[in-house]
């Protein structure tokens, strides 16, 4: 299919990393999994914890880096500009871990580190939500292969949510002789990682025993501190300027500002708790005059003159930005900055403790520094003291980097793969004196019970020895598991009833030991349900591992901490890792992973949430993001109503259904409500995911609008409730119509701007790539169509025409009337552009006065490609849908960028969970669980197909084979089971006559069922419905001549 214009794909031209030329067929072929080897490392960090537990990952070398379990402080709309897209992170973790191999034999021994710098030869393959690490060298008498996991089973929310990462390592002898390996995992203490260093707190270490496991548990406690020693107060800005202080840049003005001067603006969180009536802040609002934004961009220094430590903490009221790279109150020592206060990116002060214990009688000065040009770069800074005693020290079990971590090594019988002899081939070291190399570690004595938090650290070490004969191998599972129950209460702060509430796992855990002997009792359990899935999704597919690859790698997203889950059973989640709050629904209206997965988790976030804590009950609006913003979003609301249905349609029985069909009703009435013409057309305000209010008359809006009615119509059927029903349906039909003839103008679907809003936002004639997104739900759900078949094909040709840019940087030059707009895709990367304007209009797309939210017409959304190219799937477009795929796919090569993190606004953003439904359309497949309805129709290779399934009860493979005389499609259920009354195929082509069925049931025949054709759709009614258990095979098998 052709492209033209600046920057776009041309016939020949597909998109392609360095040195990979792809093909069309390419694009098709099954290929095989995806191994990463040398600089394609560096970037990869698949997220390998528990869901909803916190964030770890999987280091490309095995290494286990971006440790963030403890509930490090988020403000809601941190790194919301997408920044680790063009520049995304590299291996940092906050606390030392890893793992080490020490090998003897013929009189020599040596460590290694098992990872990047100990070996030559290292290979990734990663099959999320197993990722896989092979290491060798010729130095090395012992290759190993790691495979890296968490328990993970659709369907299974509680044990896929445990706060755990399991690492299998395996070693094989291969040389010619006898080896002696003993392999070694060690972590320092990371309990109370930031209260450390502001609150008194001795650190510890013990050896933890239990059935089928040992190893080390990471503790901190209180410490008691007491002095007869007085405060002092170094600075309290009594001054008009900054004597005694060095200043730089213009941040901070001539001297301390008066409290009573501030603008209204900084009063917007309350009282700014100046401890006198001057403080010092960076947001230089006298110098801008009133311009928040400009008092933000001036940058600058304030040094004090040098002291002498005397005291073991620096006390200081500090607020504003929090960001310690860029705004920050910091301690120098011998020129180096040993430790830094910030603010919550709220304007109150909160008096924060450094401690400086290790550097008592030095030197220092304390910089009050702002190189911060945007949104909180500034600091507000009132006294500051010196003290031994912080003025109240929290019990450590109220902090939320209080609790505990544990490493332990897990031995038991039941497990896949060669395990070791037992536990008494293990070795405990609660804490060891050296860990500085590989060799200190694998034979390091024993270092101190405990230390000041202040002084240092603590390392513990659990080793497993192993005498090989060549060619033999042994495997040994380490289990990280850890326990901080207390969440960021500060940037929850506006969830219902969040100061009493827990993560979820403190209902079944008190401790990491707890968490660990839980896993050992089970693992053989959840391992091997785990393995079972990764192979049913990645073995046993015909379907391209590149595919299979990116379709579910962004259900890490679960992994991270976009997620949590509360103690009172609630699942929360950002927009993107520390962005943007509320489980927003116009985000996540296009996210399919989790309730695909684990439908609980969803189906309860419809019912506690949207249609609970979120809900109007006095009009049926339902709040975009819950306590967070309680008002409506018009695709949010549309999309949530269409996520009710799909939650339903995952439940076993209509109980969801017919518990909340009264607010379902209700807020499909609300939407009604805002038809004026009650045509089936939204023409009044629009709020919507591009952050500013639409008015008119809105293809892609009412669309979703259609969608939501006829969903609505679909259960009010199903709850008997006619009236509603029919009432759904005409106005539908009556949108749709509107739609295909009011708003197409040959080649796609438009925007009629609003004669009475001519000056708000707006993609006017703009080729937008959502236009025909209520669609893409439509085709999920089993709905009829929203947009006619043959429309469709053409919009979706003109999308691909004029918004499929090779270039995107060239696109951007040579089409300059929409000014900005962040980088999701690079120079040279090939991308969908949101919105382009082939017939003009772009000059007036930012509204009046300009709003700057058409700069997200410039930009690449991982979410919107996705969609369209399910569309484009499901429509027949299938080249078209999987070289977008693809191109998604090669922008998240691991040579430029991790390729588990696909970014929007911030990390792993949600948005991107939309590849899934590129998974579905591939396959054809819907279900009803109420219904006992499952239907799958292949787009790719249905003549040998076969994919992984998931549904209301169960998970399998489905399966389907074609020859000239018969189709042969059968399900197999490999967990929970299937409650089945009516299956729905396609066949190659409408049938002359009525086809002949024959059901079997593992190889039982089942009575004649009843068949309906409709065009080349068979749908097969069971006799009577049959419930396949774990393990069963229901094939269908259709007479083709």
């Amino acid at each position: 299919m052709a492209a033209h214009g600046s920057g776009h794909l041309g016939d020949e031209q597909f998109p392609a990393p360095p040195g990979e030329q792809i093909s069309a067929a390419a694009l098709y072929r099954r290929g095989a999994p995806t191994a990463r080897t040398g600089e394609e490392l560096r970037y990869i960090g698949m997220p390998i914890g528990g869901g909803a537990c916190g964030q770890v990952y999987l280091g490309g070398d095995g290494k286990l880096w971006y440790w963030d379990v403890s509930n490090a402080p988020a403000a809601p709309w941190d790194n919301c500009g997408g920044p680790q897209y063009a520049e995304p992170n590299l291996q940092f973790s906050p606390f030392g871990n890893g793992f080490v191999v020490h090998t003897s034999g013929h009189g020599t021994s040596m460590a290694r580190a098992v990872d990047a710098t100990g070996f030559a030869d290292v290979t990734f393959t990663g099959q999320y939500p197993m990722g896989q690490v092979d290491y060798r060298d010729s130095g090395c008498p012992v290759a190993i292969h790691l495979d890296a996991f968490a328990p993970f089973i659709p369907g299974e929310a509680d044990d896929s949510t445990l706060p755990v990462t399991v690492a299998a390592y395996t070693l094989t002898n291969t040389s010619d002789s006898r080896v002696v390996a003993e392999l070694t995992g060690w972590a320092e203490n990371p309990v109370a990682l930031r209260s450390r260093t502001r609150t008194p707190i001795t650190l510890s270490a013990e050896p933890i025993d239990g059935a089928g496991y040992r190893g080390v548990q990471f503790t901190a406690a209180n410490e008691p501190v007491t002095s007869t020693r007085p405060d002092i107060l170094f600075e309290s800005w009594e001054d008009p300027d900054y004597t005694g202080w060095t200043v730089t840049g213009t941040a901070f003005g001539s001297g301390p500002v008066q409290v009573s001067e501030v603008p209204s603006y900084m009063l917007r969180f309350g009282d700014l708790n100046a401890q006198g009536p001057q403080f010092v802040t960076s947001h230089n609002f006298i110098a801008a005059a009133g311009d928040a934004t400009l008092a933000d961009s001036y940058a600058g220094t304030l040094t004090s003159a040098a002291f002498t430590i005397s005291r073991r903490y620096v006390a200081a009221w500090v607020g504003g930005g929090n960001d310690p790279a860029t705004t920050a109150l910091r301690v120098v020592v011998d020129g180096q900055v040993v430790g830094a206060l910030t603010g919550d990116d709220t304007e109150p002060m909160h008096l924060e403790y450094l401690d400086l214990l290790r550097y008592q009688g030095k030197s220092a000065q304390i910089s009050i520094a702002d190189s911060a040009t945007s949104g909180w770069g500034h600091l507000n800074v009132s006294n500051i003291s010196f003290t031994d005693v912080p003025a109240s020290v929290p019990p450590i079990g109220t902090l939320p980097d209080g609790g505990t971590q544990s490493i332990s090594a897990v031995l038991g019988d039941g497990l896949p793969g060669a395990t070791s002899a037992g536990l008494g081939d293990l070795t405990v070291r609660p804490s060891i004196a050296d860990w500085s190399s590989p060799t200190a570690i694998a034979t390091s004595g024993p270092g101190p019970a405990s230390i000041d938090g202040a002084l240092g650290t603590i390392t513990g070490a659990v080793t497993a020895r192993f005498a090989l004969a060549p060619g033999e191998s042994r495997t040994v599972r380490f289990v990280l598991a850890w326990y901080f129950p207390v969440p960021d209460r500060n940037a929850l702060s506006f969830l219902t009833d969040i100061g009493s509430l827990q993560r979820h796992y403190a209902n079944s855990f008190a401790s990491a030991q707890a968490v660990t002997a839980y896993l050992a009792a089970n693992l053989a359990r959840l391992e091997t349900a785990t393995r079972r899935w990764v192979r049913t999704w990645y073995e046993d597919s015909t379907l391209p591992h590149w595919l299979l690859e990116r379709t579910l790698l962004t259900s890490a997203t679960l992994a991270t901490n976009v997620a949590l889950r509360l103690s009172d059973g609630r699942f929360y989640a950002w927009e993107g890792v520390n962005c943007a709050p509320g489980t927003c629904e116009h985000v996540w209206s296009y996210a399919h992973s989790i309730a695909r997965l684990f439908p609980s988790l969803e189906r309860d976030t419809r019912q506690r949430v949207d249609l609970g804590i979120g809900f109007h009950p006095d009009t049926g609006e339902i709040g975009n993001r819950a306590e967070a913003d309680r008002v409506w979003a018009t695709d949010g609301q549309c999309g949530t109503i269409l996520r009710i249905y799909r939650e339903h349609q995952l439940a076993p029985d209509s109980g969801f259904l017919q518990a909340n069909w009264p607010r379902i009703k209700q807020a499909i009435g609300w939407v009604i409500s805002k038809d004026a013409k009650h045509n089936g057309t939204l023409t009044g305000a629009q709020p919507n995911t591009l952050d500013a209010v639409w008015y008119g008359e809105i293809a892609w809006l009412t669309g979703m609008y259609d969608a939501a009615l006829l969903a609505g119509a679909a259960m009010a059927a199903e709850m008997g409730d006619t009236a509603f029903a029919s009432a759904c349906t005409e106005l539908a039909k009556s949108g749709i119509a509107s739609i295909a003839t009011e708003l197409w103008n040959g080649e796609y679907f438009v925007q009629l701007i609003d004669p009475a809003a001519p000056d708000a936002p707006n993609s006017n004639a703009g080729c937008h790539i959502d236009q025909m997104l209520g669609q893409n739900a439509a085709w999920q759900l089993g709905l009829p169509r929203v947009f006619d078949p043959v429309q469709a094909n053409t919009a979706l040709a003109s999308i691909y025409r004029y918004n499929f840019v090779l270039d995107p940087a060239a696109y951007r030059a040579a089409n300059t009337a929409i000014p900005g707009g962040r980088w999701f895709a690079m120079a040279g990367e090939p991308a969908m552009i949101m919105t382009t304007f082939p017939h003009g209009g772009a000059g007036e797309a930012n509204g009046n006065p300009p709003a700057g939210v058409a700069m997200y017409f410039n930009e690449s959304w991982t979410g919107q490609e996705y969609q369209l190219a399910a569309q484009m799937i499901y429509e027949g477009m299938v080249d078209e849908g999987l070289i977008v795929t693809r191109a998604v796919h090669n922008r998240y090569s691991p040579a430029k960028r991790n390729p588990y993190n696909e970014i929007e606004c911030s990390g792993h953003y949600a948005r991107a969970m939309a590849g899934y439904s590129v998974f579905l359309a591939a396959c054809g497949f819907s279900c009803h669980g109420p219904q006992g309805k499952l239907a799958f129709a292949p787009r790719i290779g249905p003549e040998d197909f076969a994919a992984a399934f998931t549904s209301a009860g169960g998970w399998g493979l489905l399966r389907q084979q074609r020859t000239a005389r018969h189709q042969v499609s059968s399900i197999e259920v490999r967990y929970g089971e299937v409650r089945l009354a009516e299956l729905e195929l396609q066949l190659p082509s409408a049938p002359a006559r009525g086809p002949r069925v024959q059901l079997q049931l593992d190889g039982r025949e089942l009575p004649s069922p009843q068949v309906t054709v409709t065009g080349d759709l068979i749908t097969v009614g069971l006799a009577a419905p049959v419930t396949l258990p774990d393990g069963a095979t229901l094939t269908a098998t259709v007479s083709l001549e």
